[in-house]
């Protein structure tokens, strides 16, 4: 049962009723109206506050927290800074009603292992900026996955524009078109002519979080995608089945999803490197 809710009108005075209240931050409210979601005595709505934006930042975009997945899948700024990977992540999760009321910045911080933003976020590099009262500060947003800080509020999540050399793909496979990833996997990396470098692949729905496969970036550094593709191929397979361990539940074996997700990555690396992209 809510017995407050609460309205700021800046970060500032969200951050500070955070501060008084622990309460829990509300945007969309798509992560708070299920049945696994926490009892919240007190809210602290984000409607007034304006954080809701898409703008260029010194070589990266500059995403407001509060901005909802179907703008950003409608966003002719992400896509003209090579950024449309996160349209089509944006595009996947649940149907319109639903992308028009959830936001970026509470997938982020529901921080589901099956979350399709964080997966393409994760190889593309972003940073988070993070308010709290003892002011801001950016992290990479591979640390925040890790240890999130769940008294600070998201004010905006920094992507670094691709370079020409960069390809990504992002793959998915869920139980219906509306339904949570079961397994989500995103590639990036840079093509030097023929030659694969600083490869980066996370995997959602292997773990607790969504996750980083370094054994797989290493077995893919330093490959020639012109040649002996197969034999890279196998071993970015084989090394991703030695690093994931999922877990048996109602959505299926471990045995099950680790076969899904070699698969997917294995999609992702071919759409990387095919010729038309060489």
């Amino acid at each position: 049962m809510v017995d407050q809710f609460l309205r700021p009108a800046s970060p500032g005075e969200a951050i500070r009723l955070k501060k008084q209240t622990g309460g829990v931050f509300l945007a969309g409210g798509t992560e708070l109206n299920w049945k696994g979601a926490p009892n919240a005595d007190t809210l602290i709505s984000l409607e007034g506050v304006d954080l809701a934006f898409v703008r260029e930042d010194t070589g990266a975009m500059a995403i407001g927290p509060t901005i909802t997945l179907q703008s950003m899948a409608d966003s002719g700024e992400l896509e003209a800074a090579g950024l449309a990977v996160l349209q089509q992540a944006a595009r996947a999760i649940g149907s319109r009603p639903i992308r028009s009321l959830a936001t970026l910045g509470g997938n982020i911080a529901s921080n589901k292992s099956c979350s399709d933003l964080i997966v393409p976020l994760l190889v593309l590099g972003a940073t988070l900026t993070l308010a709290n009262a003892d002011g801001d500060r950016d992290v990479p947003l591979d640390e925040y996955v890790a240890a999130p800080d769940r008294n600070a509020l998201i004010t905006a999540i920094t992507v670094p524009v691709p370079g020409a050399t960069t390809r990504v793909s992002l793959e998915r496979y869920s139980r219906s078109a509306n339904d949570l990833a079961l397994i989500n996997a995103a590639l990036a990396l840079q093509l030097d002519s023929t030659t694969i470098r600083e490869p980066r692949l996370a995997l959602g729905g292997v773990a607790a979080t969504v996750v980083r496969v370094s054994e797989a970036e290493e077995a893919l550094s330093g490959a020639d995608a012109a040649s002996g593709l197969d034999t890279v191929m196998d071993r970015f397979a084989a090394a991703i089945a030695a690093a994931i361990h999922p877990i048996d539940d109602t959505r299926g074996s471990a045995a099950y999803k680790t076969d899904i997700a070699v698969e997917l990555c294995r999609r992702t690396l071919l759409a990387c490197v095919a010729e038309d992209r060489i």
